[in-house]
């Protein structure tokens, strides 16, 4: 059986250990893809740069300040594609579906649409070819639900606003928005009822339970190194298990019966926070080295009251240059950079041959439009972080010739991340990172 492989013999019992990678000379490299909606209060986005050629944390990137030297800013990026080359309003729309892909929209609001594979896709398909193969080929994941219907944006299908993975140009592959729903489609045992979940939680039982003789029976037959990744193992994914069940048990005992996965009472920054978690705790157990999580949907106009502001998203992203609006969208933009912060931190705080699995990890955080107001989709605020391992230098502020496709920079991760792709979306070239 490929190492991380489940037999569709496991059934019922976990064969959670088995997907642990022992130890292998293997490089292995993980790419994770972060979008956040509406764009930037471009004047608080921008870092300065200091005497000694870093960058220094603008007042939205400050979050991100302990992970300077693990990330590079870059400026001059475009994606042409979610401009609208005749095709008249819809940049959200746009914007979302050519984030990762590079292509432009078929403009419709109906079920034939069309976009393209996106590079979270692209690396896949490498990572298969070349025989890297995981448990699940990528993972999608995202605060909002992924829609697939209706007219989100001026004529442009939903489908276009909620989702920035795409297997095929009329495919896209949606995302899971529930933390302990993740958690459960990665770790948990296959077709266990609903019935048999909530008797689990109310008996505090894990997931691994079922696992633990497999677990004891590894820890005889491998060396001493590997039997502490084991340990390490299960008790990140016992760790993790009893976060995202505190929600499910709260409602439990309130009125015995078990949350719907997509309707969990949880607040915006602890629902990203987890999925973080769980997709670090994926990555470090190999279930997965390909991701994307989208902190909210295009266009979406969620209020953010947990930071004090009651208008929505979209309304304060188009700003007009009026100060109080100005200050709410940068808040929003800061909100949406702790997030990020979090997810960093989860992936430094996981380790992996003692060394942070933030090393292995490279990381894109952005969108594809720059200035909320004016909905260009030039100049766009995109970092890249981790990588270490692979080479990757951080603290730099990286100036791109203005126009540069963002298409050259995901070509530049990807083969960075092992891909050997000749050519991306609109790339004329690659940025190197």
């Amino acid at each position: 059986m490929p190492r991380g492989a489940m037999s569709s013999a496991c059934g019922a019992s976990s064969a959670l250990p088995l997907s642990l990678p022992l130890s292998s000379p293997e490089k292995v490299t993980r790419v994770a893809y972060m979008f956040f909606p509406n764009g930037v209060n471009t004047a608080a986005w921008l870092p300065t740069v200091g005497a000694d050629g870093a960058w220094i944390a603008s007042p939205t990137l400050a979050p991100l300040a302990a992970f300077q030297k693990d990330i590079t800013v870059y400026t001059g990026l475009r994606h042409r594609n979610a401009e609208a080359n005749g095709d008249g309003p819809g940049d959200h729309a746009r914007s979302a579906a050519c984030f990762l892909t590079g292509v432009q929209p078929r403009k419709t609001a109906g079920d034939d649409i069309r976009a393209g594979r996106s590079i979270d896709q692209a690396i896949a398909d490498d990572f298969e070819r070349t025989g890297r193969t995981t448990r699940l080929r990528s993972i999608e994941l995202g605060s909002e639900p992924a829609m697939v219907a209706g007219n989100c944006d001026s004529g442009y299908s939903c489908a276009y606003s909620a989702n920035i993975s795409w297997k095929s140009e009329s495919l896209p592959n949606g995302k899971e928005t529930d933390p302990r729903a993740a958690f459960e489609r990665i770790f948990g045992r296959s077709g266990e009822s609903p019935a048999h979940i909530a008797a689990r939680m109310r008996s505090r039982r894990s997931i691994l339970d079922g696992a633990v003789r497999e677990a004891k029976r590894l820890l005889s037959e491998v060396g001493v190194g590997d039997r502490a990744r084991i340990d390490e193992y299960l008790d990140g994914v016992r760790g993790l298990e009893r976060r995202l069940d505190l929600d499910a048990l709260a409602q439990l005992d309130r009125d015995d019966t078990l949350p719907d996965f997509e309707g969990a009472p949880l607040d915006m920054a602890r629902r990203v926070d987890l999925l973080g978690e769980v997709l670090a705790l994926a990555f470090k157990t190999d279930s997965t080295r390909v991701a994307t999580l989208m902190i909210a949907n295009e266009g979406s106009n969620r209020a953010y009251r947990e930071i004090g502001v009651s208008d929505g998203h979209h309304d304060v992203s188009h700003h007009g240059n009026a100060e109080d609006k100005l200050a709410h969208f940068a808040a929003i933009n800061r909100f949406h950079a702790e997030r990020c912060a979090a997810f960093l931190r989860a992936l430094a705080n996981t380790r992996e041959n003692g060394v942070p699995l933030l090393d292995s990890t490279i990381v894109l955080y952005g969108g594809a439009i720059a200035d909320g107001n004016r909905h260009n989709h030039d100049d766009l605020p995109i970092l890249v972080a981790g990588g270490a391992a692979r080479g990757l230098k951080g603290g730099r502020l990286e100036a791109c010739a203005k126009g540069t496709p963002l298409c050259n920079l995901h070509l530049g991760i990807a083969r960075a991340a092992g891909a050997e792709l000749e050519s991306f979306g609109d790339s004329t070239g690659v940025v190197a990172v």
